[in-house]
């Protein structure tokens, strides 16, 4: 099944004292292309993230954000240097003995040493916090993915119906083709009565220059793998894994085919449906962007 490159997907992880939200944005783009916003406490936790991504996404661009909310225990604890809060106050004491100085060497006064206080990290489980980050992703990515498959039965729809548009435009290419060669036929031996001026023209001579023409005109190989190229995107459809650009490629066969029949034949009614046929091709390459 086609799926579009374009979705959004909203997850989340609920814990007693936490909250985890993914969210995940992703937008047409020639390959994977991974954009990642995550909290501090999780950062070291972005190589496994993006390996995630890469086992769902093939293809776009992913904007991925992560918040969260955490009533727990801070991340930072407040140690004590005890052993240089002594020397403090062994210095302070030496110094008020020294000088002279009055006054009583108290807790509020070594309390405005803030060196004395430090913030270490607390330890992360790392582990665990990726069990819940994990969860709010592949909640996301399920969401993301439900998203771009329904765009993709859009997408579907729309080429379904252009293929048959193309179908039935080279079927009447096909059957116009034999009254296009004998109008072409035609002008060629009025065209050779005119020059000879009366003259007698050699029957065999002329039947050979009409068979030159049948044969430079002649489109049923084109049309015959135009064909075949139709069959192959309707198959395509239904693959489950990534098409597009499989389609993409195809869609350049199917583009080659039809200038081939416009250069080969020289009809103003075939040239006009070979250009509707180009027409309906473009619309669909437009389309087969937005396809993973």
């Amino acid at each position: 099944m086609i799926k579009s490159m374009t979705g959004y997907g909203r997850g989340e992880w609920q814990g007693e004292h936490k909250r985890i939200e993914a969210e995940i944005r992703s937008f047409n783009h020639r390959y994977l292309d991974v954009s990642i916003r995550l909290p501090r406490k999780l950062n070291p936790l972005e190589g496994q993230v993006r390996n995630l991504l890469k086992q769902r996404v093939s293809r776009g661009r992913l904007e991925v954000s992560v918040q969260l909310e955490d009533t727990s225990a801070g991340e930072q604890k407040l140690e004590l240097d005890l052993s240089l809060a002594r020397d403090i106050h062994l210095a302070l004491k030496s110094l008020k003995e020294t000088l002279g100085l009055p006054g009583e060497i108290r807790l509020e006064t070594l309390a405005n040493f803030r060196d004395l206080f430090v913030r270490k990290e607390m330890e992360v489980d790392l582990e665990k916090e990726w069990t819940s980050l994990q969860t709010a992703l592949e909640n996301a990515l399920t969401n993301l993915e439900q998203m771009r498959q329904n765009e993709g039965l859009n997408l579907k729809s729309d080429f379904l119906n252009r293929l048959k548009t193309v179908e039935d435009l080279a079927r009447q290419i096909a059957a116009q083709s034999p009254l296009s060669l004998k109008a072409g036929r035609d002008r060629l031996a009025e065209r050779v009565a005119e020059l000879s001026g009366g003259l007698e023209v050699d029957p065999s001579r002329l039947a050979q220059e009409v068979a030159f023409l049948a044969e430079r005109s002649d489109i049923t190989e084109e049309l015959v793998r135009l064909k075949s190229h139709l069959n192959q995107f309707r198959e395509m459809l239904d693959r489950p894994e990534p098409m597009g650009r499989r389609m993409e490629f195809l869609l350049q066969e199917f583009n080659r085919e039809a200038n081939t029949i416009g250069s080969k034949v020289n009809d103003a009614g075939i040239s006009h449906l070979t250009v509707e046929i180009k027409s309906e091709l473009e619309k669909m390459r437009e389309q087969v962007q937005n396809l993973e």
